[in-house]
């Protein structure tokens, strides 16, 4: 009776899955050289320890300095990714995580990393440590055409408000960086949409030293249609251009009050769909139901082609716990035996078929497909008659 016993264990045990557990992963960067001659190319080098994912990486000034490539897949290996200069100048260079995990499974919140890269008229590359560079990251001027900045500019003060008129949908940043060797990002033309905007100013020293200047730009609307969702406040996004993309859903007119704003509809869900924006400038989708004048936070996730509409269960599987994952930018609520399992369930609806339920998730193979417990069932119950 014992073996059949232990036998049962083994089967529900081969079911689920285990796996082992590491420690958190991290990346470094690195460059062969920091400063070169135009048209000569440099190495990045980027090395993963503990960790799989995707990177991305990009160059402020492609007048500069280009990539071989904009992306990357790190699995405990070393990238290199050639870098190709154009003119003189100075361009940083950023490597930027996107998905990335640990060996175990576990979703890691890594940031981004920069360097500097300095492109000379002539001459041979430069890679000399005792040659010491500036690290001065200040702006000696920030503007806006046509708009006043508060307080007024200095440059040790590193945020700024600013008001723009109803209507406006670009305005031109002007700035310059108090050390010439340094470069300045998020300048020039940026388009801008009703209510909040943050915009970031960064100013990267010789050094590979960054600051970030934010200015909070509101541009004011005509009508503002303001919505409270616990004491908080949202103003509803009028305009297509500035939604962002949802999977499986189609544009469409949708009236709240007196006014018509544009948004989304999907016959399957029965849901509609509109952009609500907060005071940091923020903007998320949410499902507006007309009947009662009320706003619930839409979360969705994509994966290997399935569209799942988060919800939360009515009751948790037996011997499941709650966890949190991100999964393409989105928290979600994921059940699994184990902390440590690379295998759980997800509860939520099929954005294209309409089918509600729990969906297993594998994020080593980045698939989502539904959950049929049959099998499960009998076994337990196998399990429970043994005992």
């Amino acid at each position: 009776m014992k073996y059949i016993k232990y036998g049962c264990c083994a089967l529900i045990i081969f079911l689920f899955g285990f796996a082992s557990v590491n420690a958190a992963g991290n990346y470094r960067i690195s460059l062969s050289a920091t400063s070169v001659s135009k048209g000569k190319s440099v190495s990045l080098y980027i090395k993963g320890n503990s960790l799989v994912g995707g990177f991305t990486i990009s160059s402020s000034n492609s007048g500069v300095a280009t990539v071989s490539n904009s992306s990357a897949w790190i699995e405990n290996n070393t990238e290199v990714i050639k870098v190709n200069t154009i003119n003189a100048g100075t361009a940083t260079i950023t490597v930027t995580p996107t998905t990335v995990s640990d060996d175990a499974g576990n979703d890691l919140s890594l940031g981004a990393k920069s360097l500097t890269l300095v492109v000379t008229d002539g001459g041979n590359s430069i890679n000399n440590d005792n040659v010491k560079k500036s690290n001065d990251a200040s702006l000696k001027s920030l503007s806006i055409d046509g708009i006043g900045i508060s307080p007024e500019f200095k440059s040790d003060v590193m945020e700024y408000k600013a008001e723009a008129e109803a209507g406006t949908d670009k305005i031109k940043i002007n700035a310059t960086s108090n050390d010439s060797k340094a470069n300045v990002s998020g300048i020039g033309e940026v388009s801008v949409s009703d209510g909040a905007n943050k915009l970031e100013v960064i100013v990267a020293a010789e050094d590979g030293t960054t600051k970030t200047y934010i200015i909070n730009l509101t541009v004011k609307e005509f009508d503002p249609i303001e919505v409270r969702i616990k004491n908080k406040k949202y103003t509803v996004v009028r305009k297509k251009d500035d939604l962002p993309e949802v999977d499986l859903f189609e544009e469409k007119k949708i009236k709240i009050g007196k006014d018509e704003v544009d948004g989304y509809y999907n016959d399957k869900l029965k849901i509609y769909l509109v952009g609500l924006k907060d005071d940091k400038g923020n903007i998320s989708m949410y499902i507006y139901e007309p009947e009662d004048n009320s706003y619930t936070l839409y979360k969705w996730v994509t994966v290997g082609g399935v569209t799942l509409y988060i919800n939360k269960p009515v009751k948790v599987i037996d011997n499941f716990k709650k966890y949190k994952m991100t999964i393409k930018n989105t928290d979600v609520d994921i059940y699994k035996l184990s902390k440590r399992d690379k295998i759980g369930l997800i509860y939520g609806i099929n954005v294209a078929t309409g089918n509600k339920g729990y969906y297993v998730y594998d994020k080593e193979e980045s698939t989502l497909s539904r959950y049929y417990n049959k099998e499960v069932d009998v076994v337990k119950r196998k399990y429970e008659r043994t005992n």
